[in-house]
């Protein structure tokens, strides 16, 4: 069908196509048979919405009542099983159970716990795996800590190990995931005692903007407040809110809180979901070690399975507590902070088609 033949159709049909309209037209070889309102037409007009898609990735959903022996030695077994599994599909080696070491004092890599970090003139780590254990001893290490799962490059001597590196479980580099749509990233509100004008100018500019998505990391303060905002400026809006430790108890990670609107989406901290292609980690108070040992934090809770290791990659890191925004990129990870009305607040606004992101100054 050539363009003469497409515009002579639409016109009898009382209506004008610009020029991307008739392109577009051309190219699909076909007209839609579906009703149009307008008099002109564009290539949007023709295109196929893509349909908004949510899914929760990660959300604690409860707490144990009380905790045994049988629930700690399974939830050491469950992180060291995770963690393995992400080390294994990170790490392309040969790697040596504790128990099957010998003295030929070759090279060898192993994987494990760390159950003890001793300090002296040498650093001598125990290192624990299902088969057993062994010491392993370096002249230095930075940053390694008890209940780390990473893996070590050393030479064996029998019993013991001579570290010559630690190796953690880290991120894949890859090419930046897209999708479609915008999303807004803000955090500590603290509306029990933010000026009130604040939290009301940034929702009546929300509420004007095409963003269909809002994402609250912690530090809210004022439950009541909040839904009333949302009530009020996020009519046909998604927002997904999680606490911080302001607004919850101390025991992280953090349950999350029961919201009355319909369009909110209460989630955990730390909790992961992905929209529109797109996997969000929400998550309050955020460190870059977090991403290199694929651990998010120090657990005070005891469950049957350690939902702290982070199998899954995100593609935004959303985060708060610092109330100083900033945006960094770490291996294709996009990690927001949008700082907090009590000190700088910048919310950030990306754009999951493109993954440009800007920092909104209100």
């Amino acid at each position: 069908m050539n363009k003469q033949e497409i515009v002579r159709i639409f016109f009898n049909r009382g209506k004008l196509l610009t020029a991307d309209a008739l392109d577009f037209l051309e190219n699909a070889g076909q007209i839609p048979e579906k009703e149009y309102t307008g008099l002109v037409l564009t290539e949007k007009d023709f295109q196929e919405k893509e349909k908004d898609t949510v899914r929760v990735l990660k959300h604690l959903e409860k707490k144990p009542a009380e905790t045994t022996t049988e629930d700690f030695v399974k939830f050491y077994t469950a992180k060291y099983e995770k963690m393995k599994s992400v080390i294994l599909s990170r790490i392309q080696k040969d790697f040596v159970s504790l128990n099957k070491l010998d003295s030929t004092r070759s090279e060898v890599y192993v994987l494990g716990i760390v159950k003890d970090i001793k300090d002296g003139e040498k650093k001598i780590v125990e290192l624990e795996d299902l088969t057993g254990s062994a010491p392993v001893i370096f002249d230095d290490i930075e940053g390694l800590e008890l209940d780390d799962v990473v893996a070590i490059r050393a030479v064996s001597a029998g019993k013991v190990l001579y570290g010559k590196e630690v190796i953690y479980p880290d991120i894949p580099l890859r090419k930046p995931a897209t999708g479609f749509g915008k999303a807004c990233f803000i955090s500590d509100l603290h509306l029990d005692e933010s000026p009130k004008q604040d939290a009301e100018k940034f929702f009546g500019w929300f509420e004007n903007q095409d963003i269909k998505y809002l994402f609250i990391a912690g530090d809210i303060c004022n439950k009541k407040a909040l839904e009333d905002l949302i009530n009020r400026y996020c009519f046909g809006k998604k927002v997904f809110v999680t606490p911080g430790e302001k607004d919850s108890d101390s025991e992280y990670p953090n349950l999350a809180e029961t919201m009355q609107n319909k369009n909110t989406i209460p989630l955990s901290n730390p909790a992961m979901v992905e929209v529109n292609g797109v996997k969000i980690l929400m998550i309050h108070r955020f460190g870059m070690d977090m991403l290199k040992k694929r651990y998010l934090g120090k657990s005070k809770l005891i469950t049957p399975d350690d939902y702290l290791v982070l199998e899954e990659v995100p593609d935004i890191v959303h985060c708060g507590h610092t109330h100083e925004p900033h945006v960094m990129n770490y291996k294709s990870v996009t990690i927001v902070n949008s700082g907090s009305p009590l000190k700088e607040f910048r919310p950030v606004v990306v754009d999951f088609a493109t993954r440009e992101v800007v920092q909104v100054k209100l």
